[in-house]
């Protein structure tokens, strides 16, 4: 990949595995550029390129992939605090950290942002997922959001304008999240406090967080029927290929803990979609997100439509 001299004095550009970038600690080599100057944003969207938040969320091939893996950095790292009447407006870049958020509005007697305690992401990637808990969702609080649309400047959209839903915005792909403004009222802060702390609590004892793993890897397929519930039922819990099993903690979880590649949760995606289409009659859909995976993940990611396909055509 080449830059022009200024953008490579003004930023950090190496070749990375992609392994050390993710929570799953799975993936190859790629070119990473971390932007820390705003101005410099185009011409490291100028090229095809993926967008890297936190890393949580995400499958990465293991050969890597070719396009440039762009970070937000300093310039989009920023968190101000503006007063209002019985309320505060938080604006925040998309490259600061989610937990970091959550933290910093506690301390300030925010209320809202707590709801989302232990989610792993950055702001930039918790809005384009419209990352959410049991309690609520990214989006619940958001004023505006500042965001540059494929083939377009940055400009700011109103909270209204987005047709979010369930894990994921409404936006097309290769929108770029730069901030948001979150409309907050004040609460407690000790009282927050104690709500942030028994949330992530509640994860601990429920999800294997000392593990590498992607978090949740499907979508629930309904609001009474979540997948862990599903993929237990099936009999899949340890589930085991190569270096990665289905977690015997929370069987929506894929985690990596032997060494695993990329490869075996592709395969361990497709036995437990297979399992469900076949038994329960239910097709899972990914709730993570892959890159570089090819011909492999599509078969697994489509595997359980295919089958619906078939069955409805000899019907």
């Amino acid at each position: 990949m080449t830059f022009t001299a200024g953008f490579l004095s003004r930023n950090q550009v190496a070749v990375t595995p992609l392994a050390e970038l993710t929570t799953f600690r799975l993936g190859g080599p790629a070119t990473v550029v971390t932007v820390d100057h705003r101005d410099d944003l185009v011409e490291a969207l100028d090229r095809p390129h993926r967008l890297l938040g936190r890393g949580a969320n995400l499958l990465v091939a293991d050969a890597g992939i070719g396009e440039t893996v762009v970070r937000l950095g300093r310039d989009f790292a920023g968190l101000e605090f503006l007063p209002r009447i019985g309320r505060t407006l938080v604006r925040v870049g998309a490259g600061f950290d989610l937990a970091a958020l959550i933290n910093r509005c506690v301390a300030a007697g925010l209320a809202g942002p707590e709801g989302l305690a232990g989610v792993p992401a950055q702001v930039g990637g918790a809005l384009r997922m419209n990352a959410g808990t049991a309690t609520c969702w990214m989006l619940d609080w958001v004023a505006r959001c500042e965001i540059q649309l494929p083939g377009e400047g940055p400009r700011w959209i109103e909270r209204a304008e987005l047709p979010a839903r369930y894990r994921h915005c409404g936006l097309p792909p290769g929108t770029v999240f730069l901030g948001a403004e979150l409309d907050l009222a004040h609460g407690d802060p000790e009282r927050l406090r104690q709500t942030a702390a028994r949330l992530k609590k509640a994860k601990a004892a429920s999800q294997p967080l000392a593990l590498a793993s992607a978090g949740c890897v499907f979508k629930n397929p309904r609001a009474d029927l979540p997948a862990g519930k599903l993929i237990d039922s099936l009999g899949l819990k340890g589930e085991r290929i190569g270096g990665c099993a289905v977690s015997p903690v929370h069987a929506n979880f894929i985690v990596n803990d032997q060494g695993g590649t990329a490869d075996d949760v592709v395969r361990l995606v497709a036995r437990i979609r297979e399992r469900a289409w076949g038994e329960r009659g239910v097709e899972l859909v990914m709730e993570v997100e892959s890159w570089g995976l090819g011909p492999a993940a599509s078969t697994a990611a489509g595997r359980s439509a295919a089958m619906h396909r078939s069955s409805a055509e000899a019907a």
